[in-house]
């Protein structure tokens, strides 16, 4: 149910995601929730604004700590690719081997325990796009609880665009998944597809604008706007993926539940795990993709992972074109099915506000040269030519 908070609150709300300040946005997120009505309806996400609020203190007291400016270590990484993966598992299941052994990352594999300690990021290329693999250290039973860095650790699996989930064949392969899996669980990152799920994305502008990859199930876009309307977001990108609803729309805006798509790697297959062992990875790992594997010894892995990913991602390649000209050598990039429309956005408003029509070859086209309009839906390997 939506939470229906009043307006304070609402504008509350608004202040702290306008503060940057971890000081001031600590003591704002205090307020917030001492004007939230308690019911059940917000236990979820007053839960949740609680574990932000401890991230901050945890973030604030290692800056105090810190002898001199810069000496902490830094866990964001920018994106960079057509999207990021976040390497995560226990320590010593070879995190660091597959990222040496399919990127371009120049990381050191330590035999002892607890050898990242920072994250190490690596370019994984697949046909003409590139993933960024990001090696996180270790997660540890209690992460998502503030242990060993554990906020930061799970901010970059929040952050990222999908997960490998590695582990190590010859030690509790199951246990150790199942331990991961709680611990993103209570961090409210799922890795299963829920039915429904929203993203929100603020940007400068005064518009609403909708990337469909899915529905609404029990609202309308003008109720959505509304809703946006109450926290004082006018502008903004809102990603539907399923069969979403007015919830998912609330609880994006608390930054709550994100979904993120997930294969599981279970690493070192060289020492020849037993039947049964793979049997119960797969059974708790259910519904996600195990694939058995060795970082060292595994031909032709870098392939098979890239192959692994462009389908997770559902990822669709799409060439512009000049008149005259070959088309760009490098796509553009999106997640799912998209429209012309949606791509004249993505380039630039101008496009998609002077629109005339566009010509398009290849898989969307019914013939080389097809003229078509802003609703035409494109798909992987289109070559697409914009005229305004």
């Amino acid at each position: 149910m939506v939470t229906n908070l009043p307006p304070q609150a609402k504008e509350k709300w608004n202040e702290v995601t306008l503060t940057r300040n971890p000081e001031e946005r600590l003591r704002l997120m205090g307020e917030f929730l001492s004007i939230v009505p308690k019911h059940k309806g917000t236990d979820r996400m007053v839960s949740q604004v609680k574990k932000q609020m401890a991230a901050l203190r945890e973030e604030i007291e290692k800056k105090k700590r810190m002898p001199k400016p810069g000496s902490a270590p830094t866990y964001f990484v920018p994106k960079a690719g057509a999207a990021q993966i976040a390497v995560i598992g226990p320590t010593n299941v070879g995190r660091s081997s597959l990222l040496r052994a399919v990127t371009n990352a120049q990381v050191e594999v330590t035999p002892y325990p607890y050898g990242t300690k920072t994250p190490v990021p690596g370019m994984l290329p697949y046909r003409d796009i590139q993933f960024q693999l990001v090696e996180v250290p270790a997660l540890v039973e209690g992460s998502s609880e503030g242990r060993a860095d554990g906020f930061m650790k799970l901010s970059m699996a929040r952050n990222a665009d999908a997960l490998i989930v590695v582990v190590d064949v010859r030690d509790d392969p199951a246990g150790n998944f199942l331990t991961i899996a709680e611990e993103l669980a209570n961090s409210r990152v799922l890795i299963a597809r829920p039915e429904g799920e929203v993203e929100i994305e603020k940007r400068a502008g005064t518009q609403i604008q909708f990337l469909w990859e899915g529905e609404l199930a029990d609202c309308s876009t003008e109720e959505v706007i509304v809703l946006l309307a109450g926290y004082k977001i006018r502008s903004a990108l809102v990603r539907v993926r399923g069969r979403a609803t007015l919830e998912n729309v609330e609880d994006a805006i608390f930054g709550n539940a994100v979904y993120r798509p997930t294969l599981v790697l279970a690493n070192k297959s060289d020492l020849r795990p037993d039947r049964r062992t793979m049997e119960q990875l797969r059974m708790a790992a259910e519904p996600l993709e195990v694939i058995v594997a060795s970082a060292e010894h595994t031909p032709n892995l870098a392939a098979t992972l890239g192959e692994k990913l462009f389908h997770l991602l559902d990822i669709t390649r799409i060439y512009t074109k000049e008149p005259g000209k070959e088309p760009a050598k490098a796509p553009t990039v999106f997640r799912g099915t998209v429209t012309v429309g949606e791509l004249a956005q993505t380039i630039h408003n101008d496009f998609y506000e002077n629109f005339k029509y566009a010509r398009v070859w290849g898989p969307a086209a019914k013939f080389p040269n097809e003229k078509v309009g802003l609703d035409r839906k494109l798909t992987d390997g289109t070559i697409v030519q914009l005229h305004t």
